[in-house]
């Protein structure tokens, strides 16, 4: 049974909580992984977290695209360089049963590794918010491979950006299916997620100076970066989900896997 929030999750080695679009230190998230989605015919990009020895946080929607499900996902973990990063297949996925492509609403999903991830200063969870703690105003970090303009190619290099926790009412105002206890929305003007961000971590830094990852990032509406707010699934509202999820295999999706990457 894999356990989360184990001792020393969370634990970056720098400081600093304001960034608007830069690059990020090696070491400095050691649990974020970018993922290559296999889905026939085609291949995308997305984020994830490392929250297990065995277990990836991501988002449903980076596993299923136009009702087709992945049928292989390459890990790479370990560097801020999607490149050099060492490299493990998922052997299996799990989805959440009701996630809705309509509304994102269950955007969550998780990916079991063929191979436990080996700790260390480059490679490491990431604390998870069990409990609904309001986030409301805070200074939240967001990080990803992914693209400044939608449709566009995404960073060969982890990047990683500052934004605030709006208060739900403004996030509902906006969306007709906002779901407060299910998603949280983030924002600041000329930053923020967009294309191959998707599944990467929102992340609050704690009274103790660990990172906790309150959202994972689901989607956004009109141009990166613009007026809109930022939608991410909340992760207290699906701790007992996860909790199953990395104590059992049922409801679990296998992948493709080989002996490419070992």
């Amino acid at each position: 049974m894999e356990t989360l929030n184990p001792e020393g999750c969370g634990v970056s080695f720098y400081k600093t909580m304001i960034v608007n679009g830069t690059e990020v230190m090696e070491t400095q998230y050691p649990w974020m992984v970018h993922l290559v989605v296999h889905v026939a015919p085609t291949e995308y990009d997305c984020g994830g977290t490392i929250i297990t020895k065995r277990h990836v946080l991501t988002a449903a929607h980076c596993l299923i695209e136009k009702n087709t499900y992945a049928h292989k996902v390459v890990v790479s973990y370990g560097s801020v360089d999607r490149r050099r990063g060492k490299k493990v297949e998922a052997s299996k996925m799990l989805m959440h049963k009701n996630y809705d492509a309509t509304t994102y609403m269950n955007d969550i999903a998780l990916l079991e590794m063929k191979y436990p991830f080996t700790f260390g200063k480059d490679v490491s969870p990431i604390c998870l918010q069990m409990a609904p703690v309001s986030i409301v105003g805070k200074d939240a970090v967001a990080a990803g491979w992914g693209s400044e303009y939608l449709y566009r190619s995404g960073f060969d290099f982890l990047r990683h950006t500052t934004v605030t926790v709006y208060p739900d009412l403004i996030c509902a105002m906006r969306y007709l299916n906002y779901w407060p206890g299910l998603q949280c929305c983030a924002h600041k003007l000329d930053t923020g997620v967009c294309s191959g961000d998707s599944g990467g971590p929102l992340m609050i830094r704690t009274a103790f100076d660990r990172f906790q990852q309150v959202g994972i990032s689901s989607f956004v509406t009109g141009e990166c970066g613009g007026y809109f707010p930022d939608v991410y699934t909340r992760v207290s509202g699906y701790a007992n989900w996860i909790t199953r999820g990395v104590s059992s295999s049922a409801g679990y999706r296998p992948l493709e896997t080989s002996n490419a990457y070992m």
